[in-house]
C-alpha cells in the first residue's frame, strides 16, 4: 500500500491547487460576447510564442500556450541509442519497452489506473539521440496527469521480478521489428554510414536480450538521466505551470543501489563514442519480392542552422515524395525511376540531422527484377543534380514548397510539438516560421550556396548503399561509381 499512498496524496494536493488555479483562470477569462438574436460570437484568444527557460540545475523548459483543449507534456532526455556502451547495446530499447514499470512512489498498477481514470495517454519514444517520455490529456487534467512524469523519469525501480515477468514484451517488440523492412533499413543505413554511437540500432538483438537485465538499465539511467540532460516541453499549458513542474524533478542516483537483486554494479566511466561519417555498403538478402534501398551521402549537422535550411531546399529539389495522395509523384527522381521500371516503384529523398553528423539521400522501393535498373537510373539523376547544380527556377520552386511545408507544420499543434522535441533549447527559433521564411527570401540562400553544398556532398567521402529484400539483380556500390 505504500506505493499507492504517494499517488493518492499527490492527487489530493494537485486537486486543491487545480481548483484554486481554475477559479483564478475563470476570473481572468474573457467573457463570451453575445451578438444579435443572442447568438454567441467567437472570442479571439491570445496566442503566445514559445517560451524557453533554463533552470539553475541545468534543466530546460520550453512551452507554447496555444489554447488547445489538449495538453502535451514530454520529458526529453539526451540519452538515446548513440550513448549506449558497446557491452550494453540495446539497453535503451529495454528502457522504452519497460518504461511503465513500478517507480519509487507509484506502482505500475497505480500508474496505469490513474492515467486511465484521467483519460490520459502515456508513451515512450526512443531515437538515436533522445529518450522521450510524453503524456497527453485534457487541459483541465494537466496538473494531475503531467505529475506522473516525475516518478517515471526520476525514480524507476527496475525491479528484477517485473523485468523477468514481462520479458515477452521484448520478444514481441523484436518480432514487430522484423516485420518492418523500413525499420531494418534505417538501422542498416546508420550502421553502414557511421562509426561510433550513431551506428547503434534502435532494437535489441536476441543475443543481447539474454545478456541485458535490470542492472544495465539502472547503470545507464543513473549515468545519463541527470538534470542538465533533461528538457521539459509542453503545449497547451501555461509556461509558469511547466516551470513549477520542472522544479519538482529530483535526482538521487543512489536510490536503487541498495535494492535487493542489484548486487555489485559497475558504473559507466567512459565517454560515448564520437560519431563520424564513413560510408559503405550492407546487403541483407531475404525472400521478399519488394526491395527496399537507401542511398545516401554525408549530410549536415543539426548545429549548422544555415546548412540545415540549405539542405532542406536541396531536399525539396530532389523530391520528398508525392504531394497528392495515392499518386506516384512527379519529382525528378521518381520520373527517372519510373522511366526504366516495369513494375510500380516509389522514390523519395530524405534529410537527417544529428548533433555530430547528418545524412542526405534517397529511399527506393521497387520490384526485385527492377532493382538494377532503378538504382542506376536514380543514382545517375541524383549525382547529376549534385554535380551540375540547380538553376534559379528550381530554387524558386523549392523555396515555395519549403515555405508551404513550414506554414502547414505550424498549423498543427502536434507537428509543432514534435519539432520542439528535437532541440528544446532552441525550439523558439526552430518553430519561428516568419523568421525562417524571411531568411529564405534573403540572398544567403541563393542557388550558388545550394550548389556549393551539393558539390560538397558529391565530392566528399564515399556514398552509403544499403538494401534489404531479394537482391538477385541489386547492383553493388562499385557498379554505381564505375
Amino acid at each position: 500500500m505504500a506505493t499507492c499512498k504517494y499517488s493518492l496524496n499527490a492527487l489530493r494536493r494537485a486537486s486543491s491547487s487545480a481548483a484554486v488555479a481554475s477559479t483564478a483562470s475563470q476570473r481572468s477569462a474573457p467573457q463570451t460576447k453575445t451578438g444579435q438574436y443572442g447568438i454567441p460570437q467567437r472570442v479571439k484568444l491570445p496566442k503566445e510564442s514559445i517560451n524557453v527557460t533554463k533552470l539553475q540545475n541545468g534543466m530546460v523548459v520550453a512551452s507554447m500556450e496555444n489554447n488547445s483543449p489538449i495538453f502535451r507534456v514530454a520529458a526529453v532526455v539526451d540519452a538515446g541509442a548513440r550513448y549506449e556502451p558497446y557491452e550494453s547495446r540495446g539497453v535503451t530499447t529495454l528502457l522504452r519497452v519497460f518504461s511503465n514499470m513500478s517507480t519509487k512512489y507509484v506502482s505500475r498498477h497505480g500508474l496505469t489506473k490513474n492515467l486511465e481514470r484521467l483519460g490520459a495517454n502515456f508513451k515512450c519514444i526512443q531515437t538515436r539521440e533522445q529518450m522521450i517520455y510524453s503524456i497527453e490529456g485534457l487541459r483541465n487534467e494537466l496538473t494531475h496527469g503531467a505529475q506522473f512524469l516525475i516518478p517515471i523519469v526520476c525514480y524507476p525501480m527496475f525491479k528484477p521480478y517485473e523485468i523477468h515477468d514481462e520479458h515477452e514484451r521484448l520478444e514481441v517488440d523484436h518480432k514487430l521489428y522484423l516485420q518492418s523492412p523500413e525499420l531494418q533499413l534505417n538501422d542498416l543505413l546508420h550502421e553502414a554510414a557511421f562509426k561510433g554511437g550513431l551506428s547503434r540500432a534502435l532494437s535489441v538483438c536476441p543475443d543481447m536480450m539474454k545478456k541485458l537485465s535490470h542492472r544495465q538499465m539502472y547503470t545507464f539511467h543513473s549515468h545519463y538521466y541527470t538534470p542538465e540532460r533533461i528538457s521539459l516541453v509542453g503545449t497547451g499549458c501555461n509556461h509558469q505551470t511547466l516551470v513549477q513542474l520542472a522544479d519538482k524533478f529530483r535526482f538521487s542516483p543512489l536510490d536503487c543501489v541498495y535494492t535487493p537483486g542489484f548486487g555489485n554494479l559497475k558504473l559507466i566511466d567512459s565517454e560515448p563514442e564520437p560519431s563520424k561519417y564513413k560510408g559503405g555498403e550492407i546487403r541483407r538478402d531475404t525472400q521478399s519480392s519488394l526491395v527496399h534501398i537507401a542511398l545516401a551521402c554525408e549530410g549536415v549537422s543539426s548545429k549548422d542552422e544555415k546548412g540545415v535550411l540549405t539542405s532542406s531546399l536541396l531536399n525539396e529539389v530532389m523530391g520528398k515524395g508525392p504531394n497528392i495522395k495515392w499518386s506516384a509523384g512527379s519529382n525528378r527522381l521518381q520520373r527517372a525511376a519510373q522511366a526504366v521500371a516495369d513494375a510500380p516503384c516509389l522514390v523519395s529523398s530524405f534529410n537527417l540531422h544529428y548533433t555530430e553528423a547528418g545524412l542526405f539521400g534517397v529511399h527506393m522501393m521497387c520490384d526485385k527484377n527492377d532493382a538494377n535498373k532503378v538504382v542506376k537510373a536514380v543514382w545517375n539523376e541524383f549525382s547529376k543534380v549534385l554535380k551540375s547544380g540547380i538553376n534559379k527556377d528550381d530554387l524558386a520552386a523549392a523555396k515555395k514548397k519549403l515555405q508551404v511545408n513550414l506554414q502547414m507544420t505550424a498549423e498543427q499543434s502536434s507537428d509543432v510539438f514534435s519539432k520542439m522535441l528535437t532541440q528544446p533549447d532552441i525550439s523558439d527559433r526552430l518553430t519561428d516560421v516568419q523568421s525562417l521564411v524571411g531568411q529564405l527570401e534573403q540572398g544567403d540562400y541563393s542557388h550558388d550556396s545550394v550548389n556549393q553544398l551539393a558539390k560538397k556532398m558529391l565530392n566528399g567521402k564515399q556514398p552509403t548503399l544499403v538494401s534489404i529484400g531479394n537482391l538477385k539483380s541489386m547492383p553493388y556500390i562499385d557498379d554505381l561509381r564505375a
